[in-house]
């Protein structure tokens, strides 16, 4: 094995690259399953998968850096794996809700109006009209809004789970030759 030690920053930041990218996709597959109901069903798995792409990805840079990252390394990695990875999907969704579908917030929030009606009851009527004030006063969030508020959501939440795993990933270690030596040991 060789080892390639790399500060935990940078090492979540190349790492929070590809992360970025994943969570990207994540987006513009959710954000399309009205239209194609099966990206739908490929965001919800790859949300589930989010923690197991999380456990890979820090284990690896555990592994790589010699089994010697302690546990607020492998936390500070997995807190920069997703800071890095939310600013990009961050930026992705700025891009797509500002000149790809700007309506997307509107059209979303029409879709809960109705949803809301139909369930009806005082509950269900009473968040209609919330979100239908809403929308007529203009206070739907914006695209810069909602992508700073996913950004707090991912890096908390990033952190929680670093934080769980972290004792996880410092028990992948390597097995002791110490098996071997004994049997040498007494073959001689």
């Amino acid at each position: 094995m060789k080892i390639k030690p790399k500060s935990v920053f940078r090492r979540g930041a190349e790492d929070g690259i590809w992360f970025g990218l994943y969570l990207s996709v994540l987006f513009i597959f959710a954000a399309v399953a009205i239209n194609i109901p099966l990206l739908g069903h490929i965001a919800t798995l790859m949300a589930l998968a989010v923690p197991v792409y999380t456990f890979f990805t820090l284990r690896r840079g555990f592994i790589e850096n010699g089994y010697f990252y302690t546990f607020s390394e492998v936390w500070t990695h997995g807190l920069t794996l997703f800071l890095c990875g939310t600013l990009i999907m961050a930026l992705t969704i700025v891009v797509y809700l500002t000149w790809i579908n700007p309506s997307f917030i509107y059209d979303q929030c029409q879709i809960a109006i109705t949803a809301y009606k139909q369930i009806g009851g005082e509950m269900g009527n009473e968040i209609a009209s919330t979100l239908e004030k809403a929308m007529n006063q203009k206070l739907l969030p914006t695209p810069i809004s909602l992508a700073s508020n996913l950004i707090s959501l991912g890096v908390f939440s990033g952190s929680i789970l670093s934080m769980i795993l972290a004792p996880f990933i410092r028990l992948c270690r390597p097995k002791q030759k110490s098996n071997e030596n004994e049997n040498n040991l007494t073959q001689q």
